[in-house]
């Protein structure tokens, strides 16, 4: 946001210089993070008078001109044909250098020499005119720097206004900020008109289809007007913040917008096929032409101004190029309105469009300054394009909003704070910033619609410290809130699952959550999400797995020969449903070093994936996990050898081999290792708590048990059986052989687990271990049909 230091000064009477104004902005919280002189460098110019001037002895072209400075006499020679005698002139000296660079020197020019040189407006980059000498008012002062003579010099200050102060972007907003600093008495300017037209009903009308993007649209119409070139002090100051100067009417509407805040647009009225204003959505693929001369495709979710037969204008945005005020306009329509920010800024954004307009709405204009706007336009324009105003406003009001009511408490300013501030004092601060107060303790604030951020007493409480001054709360060696930071338990347990995996050899990895459509396509994934608006095709969609995320990475690694690695990512993933979930998910990829010098490398495979998925729920206190394989049909994630971890009959998540089908949309042709987890219900399955249990004093019994089972019966549903049947004494069920023959047919295989037995109250006997294992036999026969290998 640029500001002309000038134009502050027109508003508000302060004395700080710009540097200190710039300081002062900043130290309340509006930072300055430039401040540049407006127009030439003009020191060393001053204000001279042209005593004689006579030919040149040697050259006919040039002149002898005797220069009265005040102080001394100078000689110099001229070339310009207008130079003469009883002028005052800009005259630069010996030593002096000019905006364009040029340091002068005593210069010889055909025998005679020149001791300094009479400016043209050129020269000193004040305007192209070049023709001859600039000729000063008759006013001007011998002597006088030429500084001084054209003004206080001007300086434009480029502020860092934050999101959350739509306000700022204003020079009404910035005064305000300044007087309020400075406990200053401020009042922004009014305007006052001669409705001396005909009633605003009789020549036109505005109709809101859509109240929740546009709760208010304003107008007026002027008639007879003559759009021509804006006085200079306008051009001045419009330059002075960036903007050029193109007619007195368009000028006079971005005026108003760099004064007040409120974006404006004048519309040729004659232009408007019926004369009046209606506000609603474009038609789907609607073509448009805006005042750049571009046309641009439109949906049915931007907002236009049409009138009545076609659109005019992008509303808050731009103009379009057929209603744009040109020399030829005599009547005109001002609008004047409110449009919803979210809204606005999607439209900006589609089109790639934004303008000082859409920048203002997008953040929140003032919906009550609109008539107040269209007033302040109405009487410039009489004044320096003529014409009439028409009797009264075309205002549709359909959503009106109202000063809020906020209460502040000093008791609880002080213990934010840190420091006692007298109510007095809080109560100045908050009607500067354009509260109206009551009372005082509490105090009640009620707050101006140009605020939108002031909603909570925090909100005011940052207000009066800032104002306060932050550098006035002195510096203490301890703290005066207690500030109780307790994360949160969703917070905690991810970042458990994260160091687990660590600590397993995992690298963590951050992707985005926007992935292209081709990456959406793993069968059995929930539907993706797609964007209305998405940037590219590539980022369309919503993530809903974390797997194409980390399958980027890896085919990233693997293009540039990292051979081996782990990685893994925690983050939401989104459902078109609309509903969300945290997961993390893993892969392990290539081949990996078994830390041997002997041993080599080897290709990770389905093993050291299960070990690293059972070592993680182990170290989640997941330790009564039941593995469940399963055999999917078609190319989903994972190919048939696919395993699903549940615990107390939830299922946590899955893992496996990811399908070549999956893989290769990533370019990968080697074997993908992965895994995804719910961490919500991770979370509540590792939710017990780990009490201490001593080590048993009595010995333990051990026994080898080997079962015939069929090929389809997995180790984890054989253990699962023999836990849950062994009894309390049964303490460890390890699985050391898998053995498979002829002789025990091509549909079996045999299961050699080790059985350890212990008691914490007694020494067991051989009876007890016996009968255990009795009961486990009958359990894993009515289950699978299992029988003791002979």
């Amino acid at each position: 946001m640029r500001v002309s230091y000038l134009w502050l000064k027109d508003l508000l009477d302060f004395s700080l210089s710009p540097e200190e104004l710039a300081h002062e902005l900043t130290m309340v919280g509006s930072e300055v993070e430039s401040l540049t002189p407006v127009g030439p460098d003009l020191t060393g110019v001053i204000v001279g008078y042209v005593l004689e001037v006579n030919k040149h002895p040697n050259a006919d072209k040039l002149s002898l001109c005797k220069v009265d400075l005040g102080a001394e006499i100078k000689e110099v020679i001229c070339g310009a044909p207008n130079v003469a005698a009883g002028q005052k002139i800009a005259f630069a000296g010996i030593g002096v250098t000019l905006p364009n660079g040029l340091t002068l020197d005593a210069r010889k020019i055909r025998g005679v020499t020149s001791t300094g040189m009479i400016c043209s407006a050129r020269e000193l980059q004040l305007n192209e005119d070049h023709t001859g000498i600039m000729v000063l008012r008759e006013d001007a002062l011998i002597g006088q720097p030429l500084q001084d003579y054209f003004g206080t010099r001007d300086y434009c200050l480029e502020l860092e206004i934050t999101l959350n102060r739509p306000d700022c972007l204003s020079h009404v907003g910035i005064a305000r900020e300044i007087a309020a600093a400075l406990k200053l008495e401020f009042t922004p300017p009014s305007y006052t008109i001669a409705e001396t037209g005909p009633p605003i009903e009789t020549l036109t009308s505005v109709e809101i289809e859509e109240p929740d993007l546009c709760p208010r649209y304003s107008a007026r119409v002027i008639q007879g007007v003559k759009v021509g070139p804006s006085p200079a002090w306008m051009v001045k100051r419009l330059e002075a913040v960036g903007l050029r100067s193109i007619n007195n009417v368009v000028d006079i509407t971005n005026f108003v917008m760099m004064q007040m805040g409120h974006p404006m647009h004048a519309f040729d009225y004659h232009h408007l096929e019926e004369h009046r204003v209606v506000v609603k959505c474009a038609e789907p693929q609607e073509k448009f032409v805006t005042l750049d001369e571009v046309e641009r495709q439109l949906d049915s979710r931007m907002l236009l101004i049409c009138d009545g037969k076609q659109g005019v204008a992008i509303a808050g945005v731009m103009g379009g190029l057929k209603s744009e005020i040109t020399d030829a306009t005599v009547d005109l329509l001002l609008e004047s309105a409110y449009f919803d920010p979210v809204n606005t800024r999607r439209t900006s954004n589609f089109l790639n469009l934004t303008t000082d307009s859409s920048k203002r709405f997008e953040r929140g204009a003032d919906p009550n300054a609109t008539v107040r706007a269209l007033d302040m336009a109405a009487a410039l324009i009489v004044k320096y394009a003529g014409g009439k105003v028409a009797s009264g406003v075309a205002d549709a009001y359909p959503r009106k909003f109202e000063p809020w009511n906020v209460e502040l408490r000093p008791a609880r300013v002080t213990a934010i704070v840190g420091i006692e501030i007298p109510t007095a004092e809080l109560q100045d601060h908050l009607r500067r910033l354009g509260c109206q107060i009551e009372g005082s303790d509490p105090i009640q604030a009620t707050i101006p619609t140009f605020r939108f951020d002031l909603e909570r007493e925090i909100d005011l409480i940052e207000e009066v410290a800032r104002l306060h001054g932050y550098n006035q709360v002195p510096t203490a060696d301890r703290a005066n809130v207690a500030l109780d930071v307790v994360a949160a338990a969703q917070e905690t347990f991810e970042e458990k699952v994260c160091n687990a995996l660590v600590r397993l050899g995992f690298n963590q990895v951050k992707t985005s959550p926007l992935i292209a459509k081709s990456e959406t396509l793993l069968r059995d994934y929930p539907e993706a999400l797609k964007l209305r608006n998405p940037g590219s095709e590539d980022m369309a969609y919503l993530c809903n797995g974390l797997l194409p995320g980390l399958l980027k990475v890896a085919a990233h690694n693997l293009n540039r020969d990292n051979r081996g690695f782990r990685i893994f990512e925690s983050g939401r993933v989104f459902h078109k449903d609309f509903s969300e979930k945290e997961v993390v998910a893993g892969l392990m990829v290539g081949v990996q070093d078994l830390g041997n010098w002997d041993q080599g490398l080897r290709s990770v495979d389905f093993l050291d994936l299960k070990g690293a998925v059972e070592s993680l729920l182990q170290e989640l206190s997941l330790d009564k996990q039941v593995f469940v394989y399963y055999t999917i049909e078609g190319a989903g994630r994972f190919t048939a050898d696919v395993v699903t971890v549940m615990a107390s009959e939830r299922q946590i998540g899955l893992f496996g081999q990811l399908h070549p089908k999956a893989t290769a949309i990533f370019d990968i042709d080697v074997p993908i290792f992965g895994f995804e987890f719910d961490v919500a219900v991770l979370q509540g399955q590792s939710e017990q708590r780990i009490s201490y249990k001593p080590f048993s004093s009595f010995p333990a019994l051990q026994r080898d048990l080997a079962f015939v089972v069929a090929e389809s019966v997995t180790t984890g549903q054989m253990s699962g059986a023999i836990i849950n049947a062994g009894g309390e004494d049964l303490i460890r069920c390890e699985l050391f052989d898998v053995y498979r023959s002829d002789q025990l047919g091509a549909d079996k295989k045999s299961l050699a687990f080790r059985l350890i037995f212990q008691s914490f109250k007694r020494t067991l006997t051989d009876d007890e271990a016996d009968l255990a294992i009795k009961q486990i036999m009958a359990s894993v026969d009515r289950a699978f049909g299992a029988v003791l290998r002979s």
